[in-house]
């Protein structure tokens, strides 16, 4: 019994040790953010004399805590996967994603993308003017030095 006691732990129980251990520093971490916190809420309510704006307390309370409302949601996230569109939760496109018909987007502006066209164009032309115009210059800094100690 002495022996199996003493003999040094196996890979996997090394591993379980290792899993262990991160999972009570990760508890730990929680802990000491939740703390955090805390103390801050107290503070700023003593700077302030008013019970300070607390995140955590209004995440915990979010208004879809309702199971008819987060099931709604759900629905809605579960759609957007299906259709590969997961990325899309949380963005303001201006298309609108019914679930029978796919996405229903508003007709594109032309005169707004001729716009935008014109003005990435103009921003990239100036762009490259401005470093043909750098090297240009780095050129004629090299031929000035060349010239002058030429004639030295």
């Amino acid at each position: 019994m002495a022996e199996i006691l003493q003999a040094p732990a196996s890979p996997e129980e090394r591993r379980q040790l290792r899993r262990e251990a991160a999972t009570e520093e990760a508890r730990r971490a929680e802990v000491r953010d939740a703390a955090d916190v805390a103390d801050t809420v107290a503070f700023r309510a003593r700077v302030n004399g008013t019970v300070a704006h607390n995140p955590l307390a209004e995440a915990a309370a979010e208004p879809f805590r309702d199971r008819e409302e987060s099931a709604r949601r759900r629905r809605a996230r579960d759609i957007l996967r299906e259709h590969g569109l997961a990325d899309v939760l949380g963005a303001s496109s201006g298309a609108v994603f019914d679930p029978h018909l796919g996405i229903l987007e508003p007709a594109p502006d032309v005169a707004q993308r001729a716009r935008m066209d014109y003005e990435y164009e103009a921003a990239r032309a100036e762009v490259e003017a401005s470093s043909r115009r750098r090297a240009v210059d780095r050129y004629r800094e090299r031929l000035d030095e060349r010239y002058r100690a030429r004639f030295r």
